[in-house]
């Protein structure tokens, strides 16, 4: 059973309990702000507790239901306002879980079909497996993959598994960072893009966990940059782009080719 349906119905019940509080709390806060007011140029104004509860009385009286009505109105409208926001809210949250749930289980999937124009698969983040220590040149790597999907039609980069398919995890990685978790992860994620590609294009990375074969490993989903994407290697900008399962650094002449057709 859903979130939604296991509950009351959302927008009828935000509009009760608005009415409610239009009645109980905005007519009395209206009324002190009018006896503010009052107290402001009057020295003969009565004292606040006085003044509320002769005026509050009023609003039972049939020839005052008017002002009861619409302090109703008033308070339904403001919470027909917050239910559907809420219902609204609730309803993205759902959908946003119910697509992490589809990327995470599309993991094992991928790693089995191999490497392919839309898949990349990387060791580690940066950890040097072959001389077990870090080794932050790797972010470079990460970056020039990353750079390549963003130039071609996007794609994934999964991070904890060898060029075969085996699943190595993340521990590694992990223990590098200031916090070991996933969201240390994909915030150093979000780094490498930012300091090396563009503080613009986090937006179009998002970083998804899954176990597979009992270890951890990382997805990065990468969607196509809006923009021609290089990487900075020293004083050269260079252009990558995903070619077949690889990534191919391009020469000027292809770079700019490439850049007219793919953003034109």
């Amino acid at each position: 059973m859903s979130f939604l349906s296991s509950r009351l119905p959302i927008i009828p019940t935000y509009v009760l309990v608005g009415a409610i509080v239009g009645v109980l709390v905005i007519h009395p806060l209206n009324l002190v702000v009018v006896w503010w007011e009052l107290a402001r140029f009057s020295e003969t104004a009565p004292r606040l507790i006085e003044f509320l509860n002769a005026r509050l009385w009023f609003a039972l009286l049939p020839r005052h239901w008017d002002v009861a009505v619409a302090y109703t109105l008033v308070g339904a409208i403001v919470g027909l306002a917050f239910g559907v926001f809420t219902r609204n809210y609730l309803r993205a949250s759902e959908a946003y879980k119910s697509l992490r749930e589809e990327q995470i289980a599309l993991v094992p999937q991928l790693i089995a079909q191999g490497e392919t124009d839309r898949v990349e698969f990387k060791s580690s983040l940066r950890w040097d497996v072959q001389e077990n220590r870090i080794n932050r040149g790797l972010e470079k790597v990460i970056a020039k993959t990353i750079a390549g999907f963003f130039n071609a039609k996007g794609g994934h980069l999964i991070v904890g598994v060898d060029d075969d398919g085996k699943p190595l995890g993340l521990a590694k990685d992990l223990a590098t960072l200031r916090s070991p978790d996933h969201d240390a992860f994909e915030r150093t994620v979000n780094d490498i893009v930012s300091k090396n590609l563009g503080g613009d294009l986090c937006p179009y990375i998002h970083t998804v966990f899954s176990m597979v074969g009992g270890e951890d490993v990382a997805m990065i989903i990468i969607r196509p940059a809006p923009r021609a994407v290089y990487l900075e290697e020293g004083k050269l900008s260079i252009f990558y782009v995903r070619s077949g399962n690889s990534t191919r650094q391009l020469d000027v002449r292809e770079a700019l080719n490439y850049a007219n057709t793919r953003w034109s």
